[in-house]
């Protein structure tokens, strides 16, 4: 299920969304929470995006998985911050629910705003190291 796309390997196709997009929402996830005004209008947009993107880390991450059974090759590294990429983007989600939620609740909606912005950097994080490693092992050896 997760192997090719029209012959073609999915997870080159998938990973290119979750670099940018992951970032991108971990991003927007912050802003949103941290500005008042748009926490009103955005805060359940960004939760929907959250969930799409997850959807996105979690084919990314069996993809990979299904195209290192394909080749037959092993990047350690890679799988080890591959495989937490879809955790982050779990945290971003449940971040981004937290906002939504609390939005009229100043109590939580504090403790939310940090949440999310942690949630984001860490994601941001994950995504930069699986990607540099996943890079590292395709083009190490051919880009000098």
């Amino acid at each position: 299920m997760f192997d090719t796309i029209l012959g073609l390997p999915q997870h080159p196709l998938v990973v290119h969304a979750v670099v940018v997009l992951l970032p991108l929402m971990a991003v927007a996830t912050a802003v949103v929470a941290l500005r008042r005004p748009w926490r009103e209008r955005f805060a359940w947009p960004v939760v929907v995006a959250d969930l799409l993107v997850l959807g996105a880390s979690f084919a990314a991450k069996e993809s990979g998985e299904a195209l290192q059974r394909r080749l037959g090759v092993r990047v350690d590294d890679h799988v080890r911050w591959g495989d937490s990429v879809p955790l982050a983007a779990l945290g971003l989600v449940v971040a981004a629910l937290l906002v939504a939620l609390g939005r009229r609740r100043p109590g939580l909606s504090g403790v939310a705003t940090v949440l999310a912005v942690v949630a984001g950097a860490a994601t941001v994080f994950w995504v930069l190291q699986a990607g540099h490693t996943g890079a590292s092992a395709v083009w190490g050896g051919v880009v000098r």
